[in-house]
């Protein structure tokens, strides 16, 4: 995972997109949780693909309603774990 947007793409993906909306509108100041686009299941799929895909493991003490809000949040996070040495 090298950037915001390669986060936005896997959101974007675990994302269950309503009539007339589609992945290409997810940018990285989207309002995951206000706009109700992630709940707590698409929440633990996008943890899950983070691992899978991305050899992003984030502890559980980062699974947080504030690190959901918005893709760059989620990026911020994913930032300052690999800073600290983690993946």
């Amino acid at each position: 995972m090298n950037s915001v947007e390669e986060l936005c793409t896997l959101i974007g993906s675990r994302i269950t997109w309503g009539p007339g909306e589609d992945a290409g509108s997810l940018d990285a100041d989207t309002p995951l949780l206000e706009r109700g686009l992630v709940d707590s299941l698409a929440i633990m799929e996008i943890v899950a693909a983070l691992d899978k895909e991305a050899g992003v493991s984030l502890p559980d003490t980062e699974i947080v309603a504030a690190n959901f809000r918005s893709p760059k949040a989620l990026w911020a996070a994913i930032e300052k774990l690999s800073a600290e040495g983690g993946k």
